[in-house]
Protein backbone atom coordinates (compact mmCIF):
# COMPACT_ATOMS: atom_id res chain seq x y z
CA UNK A 1 0.00 0.00 0.00
CA UNK A 2 2.72 2.22 -0.61
CA UNK A 3 2.36 4.69 -3.27
CA UNK A 4 4.73 5.14 -6.06
CA UNK A 5 5.52 8.63 -4.99
CA UNK A 6 7.23 7.49 -1.82
CA UNK A 7 10.72 6.36 -2.31
CA UNK A 8 11.94 3.38 -0.38
CA UNK A 9 14.88 4.09 1.86
CA UNK A 10 17.68 1.65 1.81
CA UNK A 11 19.42 0.54 4.96
CA UNK A 12 22.57 2.54 4.47
CA UNK A 13 20.65 5.82 4.30
CA UNK A 14 18.80 4.91 7.50
CA UNK A 15 22.04 4.04 9.23
CA UNK A 16 23.66 7.33 8.17
CA UNK A 17 20.64 9.26 9.42
CA UNK A 18 20.74 7.49 12.79
CA UNK A 19 24.46 8.17 13.17
CA UNK A 20 23.96 11.84 12.31
CA UNK A 21 21.23 12.06 14.92
CA UNK A 22 23.33 10.27 17.58
CA UNK A 23 26.41 12.40 16.85
CA UNK A 24 24.45 15.66 16.91
CA UNK A 25 22.77 14.57 20.16
CA UNK A 26 26.19 13.78 21.71
CA UNK A 27 27.62 17.14 20.56
CA UNK A 28 24.64 19.02 21.97
CA UNK A 29 24.83 17.06 25.25
CA UNK A 30 28.59 17.78 25.58
CA UNK A 31 28.05 21.49 24.89
CA UNK A 32 25.21 21.64 27.43
CA UNK A 33 27.17 19.81 30.13
CA UNK A 34 30.27 21.93 29.41
CA UNK A 35 28.19 25.09 29.92
CA UNK A 36 26.81 23.78 33.22
CA UNK A 37 30.28 22.65 34.33
CA UNK A 38 31.83 26.08 33.61
CA UNK A 39 28.92 27.79 35.34
CA UNK A 40 29.60 25.91 38.58
CA UNK A 41 33.38 26.23 38.10
CA UNK A 42 33.09 30.01 37.75
CA UNK A 43 30.90 30.11 40.85
CA UNK A 44 33.60 28.27 42.84
CA UNK A 45 36.32 30.54 41.43
CA UNK A 46 34.36 33.69 42.29
CA UNK A 47 33.63 32.39 45.79
CA UNK A 48 37.32 31.69 46.39
CA UNK A 49 38.30 35.10 45.01
CA UNK A 50 35.76 36.89 47.18
CA UNK A 51 36.86 34.99 50.29
CA UNK A 52 40.53 35.86 49.56
CA UNK A 53 39.64 39.53 49.09
CA UNK A 54 37.55 39.51 52.28
CA UNK A 55 40.45 37.96 54.22
CA UNK A 56 42.86 40.53 52.78
CA UNK A 57 40.44 43.29 53.75
CA UNK A 58 40.16 41.95 57.30
CA UNK A 59 43.96 41.83 57.57
CA UNK A 60 44.18 45.38 56.21
CA UNK A 61 41.53 46.55 58.65
CA UNK A 62 43.41 44.92 61.54
CA UNK A 63 46.62 46.67 60.49
CA UNK A 64 44.69 49.92 60.18
CA UNK A 65 43.47 49.54 63.78
CA UNK A 66 47.01 48.81 64.98
CA UNK A 67 48.29 51.78 63.03
CA UNK A 68 45.67 54.06 64.55
CA UNK A 69 46.70 53.00 68.06
CA UNK A 70 50.37 53.50 67.15
CA UNK A 71 49.74 57.00 65.75
CA UNK A 72 47.70 57.92 68.84
CA UNK A 73 50.62 56.74 71.00
CA UNK A 74 53.05 58.84 68.96
CA UNK A 75 50.78 61.88 69.25
CA UNK A 76 50.38 61.54 73.02
CA UNK A 77 54.12 61.10 73.49
CA UNK A 78 54.87 64.11 71.30
CA UNK A 79 52.45 66.20 73.33
CA UNK A 80 54.29 65.19 76.52
CA UNK A 81 57.77 65.64 75.05
CA UNK A 82 58.44 69.05 76.60
CA UNK A 83 57.43 67.73 80.04
CA UNK A 84 59.88 64.83 79.98
CA UNK A 85 63.02 64.84 82.06
CA UNK A 86 65.17 63.28 79.34
CA UNK A 87 64.02 64.64 75.97
CA UNK A 88 66.66 62.73 73.99
CA UNK A 89 65.51 59.37 75.33
CA UNK A 90 61.88 60.33 74.82
CA UNK A 91 62.59 61.46 71.24
CA UNK A 92 64.36 58.21 70.42
CA UNK A 93 61.37 56.34 71.84
CA UNK A 94 59.09 58.33 69.55
CA UNK A 95 61.34 57.57 66.56
CA UNK A 96 61.14 53.86 67.47
CA UNK A 97 57.34 54.16 67.50
CA UNK A 98 57.45 55.82 64.07
CA UNK A 99 59.58 52.93 62.76
CA UNK A 100 57.09 50.46 64.24
CA UNK A 101 54.31 52.32 62.42
CA UNK A 102 56.26 51.99 59.16
CA UNK A 103 56.64 48.26 59.82
CA UNK A 104 52.90 47.92 60.46
CA UNK A 105 52.13 49.71 57.20
CA UNK A 106 54.55 47.54 55.28
CA UNK A 107 54.30 47.55 51.51
CA UNK A 108 50.73 48.90 51.55
CA UNK A 109 51.75 52.41 52.55
CA UNK A 110 51.45 53.81 49.05
CA UNK A 111 48.20 52.08 48.18
CA UNK A 112 46.01 51.69 51.25
CA UNK A 113 47.50 53.91 53.97
CA UNK A 114 48.11 57.12 52.04
CA UNK A 115 47.03 59.38 54.91
CA UNK A 116 49.17 57.52 57.46
CA UNK A 117 52.11 57.43 55.06
CA UNK A 118 51.92 61.19 54.59
CA UNK A 119 51.66 61.68 58.34
CA UNK A 120 54.64 59.43 59.04
CA UNK A 121 56.73 61.35 56.51
CA UNK A 122 55.87 64.58 58.31
CA UNK A 123 56.45 63.32 61.87
CA UNK A 124 60.26 63.37 61.68
CA UNK A 125 60.44 67.07 60.70
CA UNK A 126 57.77 67.83 63.32
CA UNK A 127 59.79 65.96 65.93
CA UNK A 128 62.94 67.86 64.94
CA UNK A 129 61.03 71.13 65.20
CA UNK A 130 59.57 70.07 68.55
CA UNK A 131 63.08 69.27 69.84
CA UNK A 132 64.29 72.70 68.71
CA UNK A 133 61.32 74.34 70.42
CA UNK A 134 62.04 72.41 73.64
CA UNK A 135 65.71 73.39 73.41
CA UNK A 136 64.84 77.06 72.94
CA UNK A 137 62.33 76.81 75.78
CA UNK A 138 64.99 75.34 78.05
CA UNK A 139 67.43 78.11 77.09
CA UNK A 140 64.71 80.67 77.81
CA UNK A 141 64.10 79.13 81.25
CA UNK A 142 67.83 79.18 81.97
CA UNK A 143 68.08 82.81 80.84
CA UNK A 144 65.08 83.79 83.01
CA UNK A 145 66.59 81.95 85.97
CA UNK A 146 69.96 83.66 85.43
CA UNK A 147 68.23 87.04 85.09
CA UNK A 148 66.28 86.43 88.32
CA UNK A 149 69.49 85.37 90.10
CA UNK A 150 71.21 88.52 88.84
CA UNK A 151 68.25 90.67 89.84
CA UNK A 152 68.30 89.09 93.29
CA UNK A 153 72.02 89.82 93.64
CA UNK A 154 71.49 93.40 92.45
CA UNK A 155 68.65 93.87 94.97
CA UNK A 156 70.87 92.48 97.75
CA UNK A 157 73.69 94.81 96.75
CA UNK A 158 71.32 97.76 96.64
CA UNK A 159 70.07 96.85 100.12
CA UNK A 160 73.65 96.66 101.36
CA UNK A 161 74.58 99.95 99.71
CA UNK A 162 71.52 101.72 101.18
CA UNK A 163 72.90 101.28 104.64
CA UNK A 164 74.85 104.35 105.72
CA UNK A 165 78.12 103.16 107.20
CA UNK A 166 78.49 106.31 109.30
CA UNK A 167 75.43 105.50 111.34
CA UNK A 168 76.87 102.33 112.62
CA UNK A 169 80.18 103.80 113.53
CA UNK A 170 81.09 102.35 116.86
CA UNK A 171 84.17 104.36 117.49
CA UNK A 172 84.76 106.25 120.77
CA UNK A 173 82.67 109.31 121.50
CA UNK A 174 84.25 112.60 122.13
CA UNK A 175 83.89 113.97 125.53
CA UNK A 176 83.14 117.59 126.04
Amino acid sequence: MSSNKEKKLNRSDVRVGIWKFVLSFIVLAVVSFTGVFFFFKSYDTQTEGISREAEAYRALQGRSDLLKVQVDTIFSRMSRLNQADNEALYSSNIIDNVNDAYNIMGKDSADNFKHYSTLMKQIRPMLTLKNKIVEVSNRKKIAIRNANDCRGKVDNMEDVLKIDPTRKFSGGRRKR
